[in-house]
């Protein structure tokens, strides 16, 4: 950071400035409505106003992330927010040029680009620095990259360093704030599911700073070890990653059951959150009181349920809810009535919907491929769509006000479609699992379930 103390050296990014940034920001957040079912933003009060902050998360959902996280803190405009991403993610140039324009900085990271593009650094690195000693609002995942479960991997010390070297900077006579934060998702993969942004109370750097003169290491190791504790406590980290499948399986079964005894409602995230976080700390702690055995052969039985569901293409909810013929029949009709519908909606959304599929084939990091849902769809193609049918109902009725009618149903439209698909799926797996267990080809699973569920209902009591 050496060869960056006048501010005005600095060419910093054009972040809020003026009112496209403005008009783009509320875009990306009525899009961010129309991707998430339910979006819950909690505990913004905890973040100081005019202060040097920098707001620290774990990261499981690429760009999704940051975009909500930025949403969540600034979503009236009163905060000067740059946020620090992935250099990789700046290679397209459309995309680049828009993440600098609105505030995000790139980083280069040893285990990506490799020890030869640390030096691209430099700049970010002076622009972090003048943001926290200007009161600006610094956003960083110091994973260094995502995790592909739902557990918190080692955070570096980068952040931690150039916290304290912006106070180093101030003679120590700055402030600098950490917020712990965390985001958690309903699912990372669908479209229309819910999100959570929660922030802990911002940890002060100012007690750490005669350390620090002394020890620079060890005053960065602690501060970032109760970062990584606080974060850790709000989020769902699940630590056993030799059984992590069977256990999120069973969080997402079972624990719907669990969180009913337990007083929360599994329907609202927020609650489900606390109610999953309760429920794996109870079957951790079965391994280390006497119990492992048994809780292992939940784990068993789990895993072997699970591969089977995801076999046969049924859900854990038909065995508690076994669906009837009455039942499957009339949603068949209602599907037939709302198919006009649904192929007039997919139809005007095609744009949107297919290019993502497409592209997301080709990737395999499939923790990747929200962002490519939400941000390809908020960038381009939903622009390119809206484009297209405003012209084309203009053209056809040579009416403005019925094109932007058009434009207004686009969205619901697109919803709409969403979620026709998923219901349609759901529908197909109860067609499945009635046919199945009308041929009595489920007892097997029955018995391993009913298995399951009697040991957890022993063991948690």
């Amino acid at each position: 950071m050496e060869g960056n103390d006048k501010n005005t050296e600095i060419k910093l990014p054009r972040g809020r400035k003026g009112i496209t940034y403005r008009l783009f920001k509320q875009y990306v957040l009525l899009s961010h409505y129309v991707y998430y079912r339910k979006i819950y933003f909690l505990d913004r009060e905890n973040l100081p106003e005019d202060a040097s902050l920098m707001v620290v998360s774990n990261h499981q959902n690429g760009l999704n992330d940051a975009l909500a996280l930025v949403l969540a803190i600034n979503s009236r405009g009163k905060r000067k927010i740059r946020a620090i991403a992935r250099s990789d993610a700046f290679e397209f140039p459309v995309f680049g040029t828009i993440f600098r324009g609105i505030g995000i900085m790139p980083v280069f990271r040893l285990m990506y680009q490799g020890i030869g593009s640390l030096s691209n650094n430099a700049d970010t690195f002076a622009k972090t620095c003048h943001e926290l000693l200007n009161n600006g609002t610094v956003i960083i995942y110091p994973e260094a990259g995502h995790q592909d479960k739902r557990w918190l991997g080692q955070l570096s010390y980068g952040y931690m360093r150039l916290a304290f070297e912006a106070a180093e900077k101030s003679n120590y006579e700055k402030e600098i704030f950490i917020a712990p934060t965390c985001n958690h998702y309903s699912d990372y993969f669908g479209i229309r599911e819910d999100i959570l942004i929660k922030f802990g109370k911002p940890v002060s750097l100012k007690p750490y700073y005669e350390l620090f003169k002394e020890k620079r290491k060890t005053a960065q190791r602690e501060a970032n070890r109760l970062i990584g504790n606080i974060i850790s406590e709000m989020m769902l980290n699940i630590t056993d990653l030799d059984n992590y499948d069977a256990i999120d399986f069973l969080r997402n079964t079972y624990g719907i059951k669990y969180a009913g005894y337990n007083g929360f409602n599994p329907e609202k995230l927020p609650e489900k959150l606390l109610s999953d976080k309760q429920f794996f700390k109870c079957l951790d702690t079965l391994k280390t009181s006497g119990k492992e055995t048994e809780i292992q052969e939940v784990y068993n039985d789990a895993a072997v349920l699970s591969n089977k569901i995801k076999e046969l293409k049924i859900r854990d909810e038909s065995f508690d809810k076994k669906p009837s013929l009455t039942k499957i029949v009339f949603e068949a009709l209602l599907f037939a009535v709302l198919f006009p519908l649904y192929l007039f909606a997919f139809i005007s959304n095609i744009l949107v919907i297919y290019p993502p599929i497409l592209i997301n084939r080709r990737i395999q990091d499939v923790m990747l491929h929200g962002t490519i849902n939400l941000v390809l769809s908020v960038l381009v193609t939903i622009p390119l769509s809206n484009i297209i049918a405003f012209f084309s109902v203009w053209a056809i009725t040579g009416s403005i006000p019925l094109a932007l009618a058009c434009l207004v149903c686009l969205p619901f439209l697109y919803i709409f479609t969403v979620c026709y698909g998923k219901a349609w799926k759901k529908w197909k797996s109860r067609v499945v699992f009635y046919k199945l267990f009308r041929n009595n080809k489920l007892k097997e699973l029955f018995d391993i379930r009913t298995r399951i569920h009697e040991t957890l209902d022993k063991l948690l009591k």
